[in-house]
């Protein structure tokens, strides 16, 4: 519909231009003079003009797109250069290059034409266009046209052209590393003890060795001690880190970019710390990533979260209850990461198999309301641990 009507349009100033040109000569014929015929030759040229530039073939250039990259982080900025080349040097007095950006990315560029500029190129056989985005969106981003205006001084007659340049932008989720407390709970030689999510010492002495300043007295070796006549001292075989199920919930939110950044950053914090991790995505389409280590494992999580959204229509414990039951689940630390508090997440939190951590994402500058901090208090009185990360960053435990 929408070539239809430009078609309309084309030849409609068409029809205007050869009525002008067959007024003006029509005038000079009849009324003779200087005066007359002074202003059909003066107007000649442009009628000349905008015909050649109608019968100009503008759609046979041909165009390219160079980006600087085509997999970035979000936030980063990206530079991308569009180039025009043609083999006729038509004059052409002026062209508007614009890349037709994905919708995502325009719209945080809504108010500057970051993409679009005015250039003169006359006899120029080839023409360039460069920009740059200050902030690319999370997602999977689809470059599809770019679209070149052109026309003659007075408006008579204006040309556009689409070029077809498919290109394909991939952007994950920022992310950084965290270092945070789990849960306390009791380890299997039945001592109780909080550690970090990727520091978990075993009690499994592996060998001794001469005593320095500074080992603690409880790693002293006191039978091989005694048997040696010096102070000798256990050394302990590295245990594997604990291991962690995230839950991600996809309900809508304000702060779910949050979310999504902050779960990305859990991931690969355990992930590098060489432990295992899983990951729970419930919206539309349940995704379920089972508790495994590995980089390839964290780039196959990643891009998941690249392309995610908040389209949950459903509790998200729904779904997970029987994942929760699993064997490799259930003695895994279990992390909620949330843009927002509700009884359905504080009845998992209760009755998932383990103790929990629920971790609230919020925008830098947000404050909690006040049925947030209503439903903090509630999960305080019934033992369950609560993390409210600003920004990415911890800025309150309870």
């Amino acid at each position: 519909m929408m070539k239809k009507t430009q078609w309309l349009v084309y030849g409609w100033k068409l029809i205007v231009l050869t009525l002008l040109t067959a007024a003006v000569f029509s005038y000079a014929m009849f009324q003779g003079g200087f005066v007359s015929w002074f202003l059909f030759y003066a107007f000649l040229p442009f009628v000349v003009y905008a015909g050649l530039l109608a019968l100009y073939p503008l759609r046979s250039f041909q165009a390219s797109r160079q980006m600087a990259k085509t997999q970035l982080q979000a936030g980063d900025r990206l530079g991308v250069s569009v180039t025009l080349r043609r083999k006729l040097p038509f004059p052409l007095m002026y062209m508007v290059i614009e890349d037709c950006l994905p919708e995502g990315i325009e719209s945080l560029n809504r108010d500057e034409a970051v993409a679009k500029r005015l250039v003169f190129p006359w006899f120029k056989r080839r023409m360039t266009m460069s920009y740059e985005l200050a902030r690319v969106p999370r997602g999977e981003h689809h470059f599809h046209a770019v679209r070149v205006r052109t026309g003659d001084v007075l408006g008579l007659i204006e040309k556009t052209a689409f070029y077809e340049l498919d290109d394909t932008l991939f952007v994950y989720p920022s992310f950084q590393h965290l270092s945070y407390q789990v849960n306390e709970r009791h380890q299997e030689d039945g001592v109780s003890g909080s550690s970090r999510v990727h520091q978990h010492h075993s009690a499994v002495a592996a060998s001794v060795r001469d005593y320095q300043p500074g080992d603690r007295f409880a790693a002293l070796d006191w039978k091989t001690s005694a048997r040696r006549s010096q102070l000798m001292t256990k050394e302990f075989e590295p245990s594997r880190s604990k291991n962690l199920f995230l839950l991600m919930d996809r309900f809508s939110s304000e702060a779910f970019e949050e979310v999504v950044t902050v779960s990305a950053s859990i991931l690969h914090s355990v992930l590098q710390s060489g432990a295992g991790a899983g990951l729970a995505s419930v919206g539309k389409e349940k995704t379920l990533f089972p508790i495994q280590e590995g980089e390839q494992h964290f780039k196959r999580m990643l891009r998941h979260l690249a392309v995610v959204h908040c389209d949950a229509a459903d509790p998200v414990s729904r779904y997970v209850r029987e994942e929760l039951g699993k064997p490799s689940v259930r003695k895994a630390d279990k992390v909620i990461v949330t843009g927002q508090f509700t009884e359905d997440l504080l009845n998992l939190a209760e009755t998932g198999g383990g103790r929990f951590t629920v971790i609230l994402a919020k925008e830098k500058d947000a404050e909690l309301s006040q049925a947030e901090n209503v439903m903090v208090e509630r999960m305080m009185k019934r033992q369950i641990r609560v993390q409210v990360m600003r920004g990415g960053r911890v800025s309150r435990v309870v």
